[in-house]
């Protein structure tokens, strides 16, 4: 408990200091701009999918490998009942495998198999995992499966409709960039001088560092340095599994970064002492990007496990090139950000499960992007039982409440005191309540 809630404390203080170094290096930027929606008449031209982290293990049985295959399906579907009805790519932004056996990658291509269609092209860059296997051995035995089972470039540069699209693995030794830097930037100087006023998407695992959510403890340094000389680029990475419904995971400065998330199970950091935490329950998302002639993008990200989109993360970008119309930055997204609330009348219940343990349930708080975390402390007749903070539910579309296991209490009477934060560390009040557990 002495850890969690000290670890909060250095979480919500180095929120203020990122704050403050992200709010250097964005001076130019905006703050208090309202965000901007896709107009009735958007008209895409090309329309992709793109996620990473699924971890398939070999069984198809797995969550992770029935989401992926339920990732297409949804997907066509959804174009379908669209005027613009093609799915024109799908990104798979590394470690689409667990280890990189052999079994991983039939499932992967069991699933491309049975579930991409004709017309839909495959990016899938080489994260860390996929190198898991020969990394003592010989890292480089990586490329040679992949080649032979995926693609015969593990690097990748296609022009889509009119939009460039570069993937870009992992060196020889799954850690680094250091062998990529070259290639990566001729062929994004090639890619802007074709389309200088179009958006170039680029695919990779790691997150360029000091961009999106997670991207301080799990970013690459080397990719930051070579797209920050283009802000063309719309940036697409995974590796932390940070749930991209918050509104950390998408980023404006030199360029545009988004984070992927997962497709097999969303994390959150709540504190830097005890690290990363899972999120509660199933979990699991992709984003749905759209662009059209005018280099006007869309993204919507969807949650594949309720089978919706998030409402909140809908995002437009235009004018890309310029940093004017940046508005997904660090300052303006803060400086949009309410205190999450609960409403009016909530109350908490106190529930067992059917192993004995104590279950708080409680409705969800909201404000602009609603509550990252909660802040929990239970108290009886011998004191303190429970004190934590936990992951919000704000991981899944169709979320209304929280249900916290806080372990085998004994029978009595407790007060129970739950305060909510949003993604940028902005409290609400507290929500107070007397709970009898028998």
């Amino acid at each position: 408990m002495f850890s969690n809630l000290t670890g909060q404390f250095l979480f919500r203080f180095l929120t203020g200091v990122f704050t403050a170094v992200f709010a250097l290096m964005a001076i130019p930027f905006p703050v208090n701009k309202e965000l901007p929606s896709a107009p009735d008449d958007f008209t895409p031209v090309i329309r992709f999918a793109v996620t990473s982290d699924v971890h398939l293990d070999g069984d198809p049985e797995q969550p992770a490998a029935k989401r992926l295959g339920e990732l297409l399906v949804d997907s066509y579907d959804y174009a379908e009942g669209e005027y613009y009805k093609n799915l024109d790519a799908l990104a798979v932004v590394g470690d689409f495998a667990t280890s990189g056996s052999d079994e991983e990658y039939e499932l992967f291509n069991k699933i491309m198999d049975d579930y991409l269609r004709p017309g839909t092209e495959l990016l899938a860059p080489l994260g860390n995992h996929e190198f898991i296997k020969y990394r003592d051995e010989d890292a480089s035995v990586t490329y040679e499966h992949y080649k032979k089972l995926i693609h015969e470039d593990v690097d990748r540069h296609l022009i889509i409709n009119g939009y460039h699209f570069i993937s870009c693995s992992y060196s020889e030794d799954g850690k680094t960039f250091g062998s990529k830097k070259e290639w990566l930037e001729a062929n994004l100087d090639a890619a802007v001088k074709d389309t200088p006023d179009r958006p170039v998407f680029v695919f990779q695992h790691p997150h360029p560092f000091a961009t999106v959510y997670g991207s301080v403890n799990w970013g690459d340094f080397t990719i930051r340095t070579i797209l920050e000389k283009y802000p063309q680029v719309i940036d697409f990475s995974g590796h932390s599994h940070y749930a991209a419904s918050d509104p950390r995971c998408i980023w404006q400065g030199a360029f545009t970064a988004v984070g992927t998330g997962s497709l097999s199970a969303l994390m959150g950091n709540l504190n830097y002492i005890e690290g990363d935490e899972d999120a509660p329950g199933e979990s699991g998302s992709f984003w749905l990007c759209e662009a059209d002639a005018e280099g006007n993008v869309r993204l919507r990200l969807y949650d594949i496990v309720s089978h919706r989109f998030f409402e909140k993360n809908d995002y437009y970008l235009t004018g890309i090139t310029k940093k004017s119309a940046h508005v997904y930055n660090w300052n303006n997204l803060k400086s949009l950000d309410t205190a999450p609330e609960f409403p009016e009348g909530a109350a908490v219940k106190a529930e067992k499960d059917n192993e004995g343990n104590t279950v708080l349930v409680f409705p969800d708080a909201e404000g602009f992007w609603g509550a990252e975390d909660y802040k929990i402390v239970v108290k009886g007749g011998a004191g303190e039982v429970f004190a934590s903070t936990v992951i919000s539910d704000y991981v899944r579309a169709d979320s209304t409440e929280m249900r916290v296991n806080i372990g085998q209490i004994e029978a009595g009477e407790y007060s129970v005191r739950i305060t909510p934060y949003s993604p940028y560390a902005k409290a609400g009040k507290t929500l107070g309540a007397k709970v009898s557990v028998s």
